[in-house]
């Protein structure tokens, strides 16, 4: 979420990751915390905000997920 909304080199992931360079692997608790987090980053941040749905579409259809062990 830093990388949509700060850029820095948490935004060059993301970069990367959106032009293929690398896979994203994430288990379904972590989407659901980065859907949490965007909300309540798009909500300080509402300039910032208008790439989040995009990116959390992205990854819902493109990250592989796996089952996080506990």
């Amino acid at each position: 979420m830093s990388g949509i909304f700060f850029g820095g080199v948490p935004g060059r992931i993301v970069t990367a990751w959106t032009v293929g360079q690398l896979q994203m692997v994430l288990s379904a608790e972590i989407f659901d915390e980065y859907r949490r987090v965007g909300a309540d980053l798009a909500a300080r941040y509402p300039e910032r905000a208008i790439a989040l749905a995009p990116l959390l579409a992205l990854v819902a259809v493109h990250a592989t997920v796996v089952l996080a062990s506990r």
